[in-house]
């Protein structure tokens, strides 16, 4: 039943997003850059696209390492399997998917390697950061919108990150927190609750006095966002965009943070909508020509994000099925 309200609410979401993308759109002016657009190179630097996705696996591994050593083939194959059912299900279900995966192949706990993918998604919030840097470089000026989304994700960053410095550094006192949150669940189920909060809590410490390991992963989230940028930066460039490179990087890097966020399935409506409104309405780029570049872009990446995820299903020996049948038990 849970499942199905999921379902239901990221379709609901969606049709909502899409509804509102639809309503911007010229559709003789959306049709014509198609027909002016010039492909040359798209396909290479779509490569860029998944060389980020190759080094935010590299940053797991590098968390998940004081647990398990995962060769670098499998901890891309098991960030994809992730990234392929978080596409699929609106709720971040791959998250919980890369830890089921190696509590089936390597019996590792789901309380010990789970810290390490809640750590490794804090760590997508930290190009935060570099958006508050672009935004005086670029001279854009952030309408009402942009601005609450921009305080909302430095907000979440920033309670993440205090919650991460407890956990690793003040055990009891991060306790106390998720206790004080966990008082609203019900008493009878409160223990089960408490009990796995707690290993969790513990398994955060895998990053206790690992300096060197926090600069490393930081720096490769950095290379992570100026790779996917250099990527949508062609995608504008192909339909005639003019846009500079530290516009996409703000507006990208801005659209990624928006993904901690509840999505639909495979982001349909959502990613329209949010290109139109950091693209458009706050970088001031033809709206048209943003729903189209959005429109090749979105069909691109799945086209990548589904290939990929179905190798890396097959190479971990594994199937979708299997996977939502352990999800459910």
């Amino acid at each position: 039943m849970k499942n199905k309200l999921n379902w239901f609410s990221g379709i609901f979401l969606g049709i909502i997003f899409l509804i509102a993308w639809l309503r911007i759109v010229n559709w003789q002016d959306f049709l014509s850059y198609f027909r002016n657009f010039d492909s040359k190179y798209i396909l290479l630097f779509s490569g860029f696209y998944v060389l980020a996705y190759i080094l935010r696996s590299l940053r797991w591994r590098i968390i998940l390492s004081p647990i398990y050593k995962m060769k670098i083939g499998e901890s891309f194959f098991l960030f994809m399997s992730g990234m392929l059912v978080n596409y699929l299900i609106p709720v971040r279900a791959g998250e919980l998917v890369k830890s089921i995966i190696l509590k089936k192949t390597h019996n590792i706990p789901i309380s010990a390697s789970l810290p390490s993918v809640f750590i490794d998604k804090i760590t997508d919030l930290f190009p935060i950061l570099l958006i508050m840097i672009l935004i005086p470089l670029i001279t854009v000026e952030l309408n009402t919108t942009l601005q609450i989304v921009i305080l909302l994700l430095f907000l979440i960053f920033v309670a993440f990150i205090v919650f991460l410095f407890f956990a690793v550094n003040h055990r009891s006192k991060a306790i106390r927190i998720l206790h004080f949150f966990l008082n609203i669940i019900p008493s009878n189920f409160r223990k089960k609750f408490y009990d796995f909060f707690e290993n969790f809590v513990d398994g955060m410490a895998i990053m206790r006095g690992r300096i060197f390991d926090y600069f490393l992963i930081y720096f490769i989230t950095l290379l992570a966002v100026f790779s996917e940028a250099i990527y949508i930066f062609a995608v504008f460039r192909a339909f005639g965009s003019q846009i500079s490179y530290p516009q996409v990087l703000f507006g990208y890097t801005l659209m990624n943070l928006t993904y901690i966020l509840p999505t639909p399935p495979a982001q349909i409506g959502s990613n329209q909508f949010m290109w139109v409104l950091i693209f458009g309405f706050g970088l001031q780029v033809d709206k048209n020509l943003t729903s189209a570049a959005v429109t090749f872009s979105h069909l691109l990446t799945s086209i990548w994000i589904f290939g990929l995820g179905v190798i890396s299903l097959l190479a971990l020996n594994l199937s979708p099925k299997e996977l939502v049948i352990r999800k459910k038990t």
